[in-house]
């Protein structure tokens, strides 16, 4: 009996010593790794922005052979998802999801992880280009909630796993460096011509898009236009996509798409409205490619803009001479992209 005294002393020692440890300890582990690639940021994008992609470079897909791997959703969209089931004691079970996208720069994945037990982490990848070559850092951040997070002191993901992590971006490094030799990507940095912009007349359809539907939302609405102007027999020129905001923290544009029309045209429909916007001088880049890596050629035109203190008006202008309409090859699409400026 004379230990039992000091046995519920030293219990309430511990149960005090493992709360004060689990408020003073974080709840999440961090890990960090980076790796220069000698491919532009487009082609390093693509890998990182589809799971298809990911799940073939990635260093756990190798680790374990026998895994099997489901997709969801529109792949190199957010929310689309890949789920697998492997190994319990290498791959288990999981889900990642793409939860941001920030073509050229970013990409951010969630991860839930099932078996063998439930971990929640998130990930991302940032891309600095410069030079013909690309800066690559991965991050990944997993929760280790109370009073879990005191095992931080016996364990560190940084050191047990950051070999795997090293193994990955290598891999990435080497499909990327290989895909760079053939596929058709953006140039770094662009021409940047000083033009007249003409005065112009738009007729045009606006709302507030999220970014993966912008090419759904021209798709539905062009028509529209095109049958209104066949009325007024007013089409006059180029389709155009009017830009009023890029917002990156919701994904979305506040965007319209438009035709030109002659000036003083009139309509009837209840959707459809007519801008006049004026003669300006502006800036122009032709950039020929796939949508989602234009990032570079405005990245251009606002180095521009800061370099010879310029003041850019809305909206930015975007004309489509090819595009999805009448070219199936998205390295034969083109692009010229307008900033009106004083």
């Amino acid at each position: 009996m004379k230990f039992i005294k000091p046995l519920f002393v030293f219990l309430v020692f511990v149960i005090i010593a493992t709360a004060i440890l689990s408020l003073l300890m974080p709840t999440k582990q961090k890990l960090e790794r980076s790796i220069t690639i000698n491919a532009p940021s487009a082609v390093v994008y693509e890998q990182l922005s589809r799971l298809e992609n990911f799940n073939k470079w990635s260093v756990w897909t190798q680790q374990d052979t026998s895994a099997t791997y489901t997709l969801s959703g529109n792949d190199g969209t957010v929310g689309a998802t890949s789920s697998w089931t492997g190994e319990p004691g290498l791959s288990g079970e999981g889900k990642m999801q793409i939860t941001g996208l920030i073509p050229g720069q970013k990409v951010t994945h969630s991860f839930e992880f099932r078996k063998p037990k439930r971990i929640d982490a998130t990930s991302f990848f940032t891309l600095n280009e410069g030079s013909g070559s690309t800066i690559v850092t991965w991050n990944f951040e997993m929760a280790t909630p109370r009073p879990w997070n005191i095992f931080n002191l016996f364990y560190s993901m940084d050191k047990e796993m950051g070999k795997d992590f090293e193994k990955g971006l290598a891999s990435l490094k080497e499909v990327s460096e290989k895909t760079s030799g053939t596929a058709v990507v953006a140039p770094a940095s662009f021409e940047v011509m000083q033009i007249d912009f003409p005065a112009t007349t738009f007729a045009y359809i606006r709302q507030i898009v999220k970014w993966k539907d912008i090419q759904a939302f021209f798709a539905q609405h062009l028509p529209l236009l095109y049958e209104d102007a066949a009325k007024n027999n007013s089409f006059n020129g180029i389709v155009t996509g009017l830009y009023s905001e890029w917002d990156e923290k919701n994904q979305q544009a506040d965007l319209a798409a438009a035709i030109p029309v002659p000036a003083g045209t009139k309509t009837n429909s209840n959707i459809i409205r007519i801008t006049d916007i004026g003669a300006s001088k502006a800036l122009q880049v032709t950039y020929q490619g796939a949508y989602d890596r234009m990032g570079s050629a405005h990245g251009s035109i606002d180095k521009y803009i800061v370099e010879k203190k310029l003041k850019a008006k809305l909206p930015v202008i975007e004309q489509y001479i090819y595009g999805p309409a009448n070219e199936k090859d998205t390295g034969k699409w083109q692009t010229k992209i307008i900033y009106l400026v004083e």
